[in-house]
């Protein structure tokens, strides 16, 4: 007899007192500005707002540069003591601001938890790059890392993530690594894709997003998509090397995707995990519920929750292939 699954999305069992606690830390987010992105003064707000972990670390960054497609391109990495594995985390704002700094304090936690070397990349920004551009710098890293992380690290063990637009380019650096039929894509065990846009085109939460969104209001989703793609259509944009939801997913490494309920993106997530299954592939998806888009990156009460899930999901992962 056939067995029939149940659709249970939202993360349960939450206390009641996290929740209320997240309600009163969104009601403060629910005051951030919002200027045009698109206009020079509009985008130095979205930069100056990325920097939101000013927290100290208990491991050291370190620095170093690679070679890109466009120059040489800065890493930030935090190395725990006999690390297991690599984990190549890219860091958000939109495709246009952000830099690996504003991650300091999440990569040094999932670092000193899992036992994982974190790598983020300083990639190209929009409008000077494209997003495109951004493909191919994380993906000559990608290059690198799978090369070199054997000598440099002590392991060859990769897994890939990244949080907003950089969920997004981690998905598809793996894409385009694939589709060129690069040997580095078989050294990634693991994708943790942390609330990120798959679908370009917008999905049915992004699109009926409001200016009343939380962090991401339409104008924002519309502005960054020009930025990051200019004078490219909708139907352009849903590209599957753009939109990884809309790719062949054959191959793809266990993926864990982590969003928010009230997050425009989603949808972008409930997706690309609703595809990744149907082809065939491990994907685990956890939506939480009263958070907003990038939520476990501003250390807000539930964000604590999700980091939590995420480094026992990378420990799970690295057991089960080391």
């Amino acid at each position: 007899m056939p067995s029939y699954p149940t659709l249970g999305l939202l993360v349960e069992g939450i206390d009641p007192a996290v929740l209320q606690a997240q309600r009163q830390v969104n009601a403060v987010i629910a005051q951030m500005p919002h200027p045009d992105v698109r206009t020079p003064e509009g985008l130095a707000v979205l930069r100056a707002g990325t920097a939101n972990n000013p927290g100290s670390t208990e491991l050291t960054p370190a620095e170093r540069h690679v070679d890109g497609p466009g120059g040489k391109i800065r890493l930030r990495i935090f190395t725990p003591v006999e690390p297991r594995a690599v984990l190549y985390r890219i860091h958000g704002g939109g495709w246009a601001a952000g830099a690996p700094e504003d991650d300091d304090v999440v990569n040094d936690r999932i670092a000193r938890a899992t036992s994982t070397v974190v790598v983020s990349p300083d990639y190209r920004l929009a409008p000077e790059a494209t997003v495109r551009d951004q493909i191919t710098d994380t993906v000559a890293v990608a290059g690198w890392l799978a090369q070199n992380a054997p000598a440099e690290f002590g392991t060859g063990i990769l897994l890939i993530g990244g949080i907003s637009a950089g969920a997004h380019l981690a998905a598809a650096t793996l894409l385009a690594l694939r589709d060129a039929g690069d040997p580095a894509f078989g050294n990634f065990a693991g994708a943790h894709l942390d609330c990120g846009a798959y679908d370009l085109g917008l999905t049915p939460s992004a699109a009926t997003a409001t200016e009343d969104t939380l962090i991401l209001t339409r104008s924002w989703l519309d502005g960054l998509n020009d930025l990051g793609l200019p004078g490219y259509t909708a139907g352009q944009r849903r590209d599957p090397a753009l939109s990884p939801a809309l790719a062949d997913l054959s191959g793809f490494p266990p993926t864990l995707l982590t969003v928010g309920a009230l997050d425009p993106l989603r949808d972008d997530s409930i997706i690309l995990a609703a595809r990744l299954k149907l082809a065939g592939r491990d994907a685990e998806l956890d939506i939480w519920p009263e958070a907003a888009h990038a939520f476990t990156n501003m250390a807000t009460p539930l964000g604590e929750l999700a980091l939590d899930r995420t480094t026992t999901w990378i420990s799970a992962i690295l057991d089960r292939v080391l």
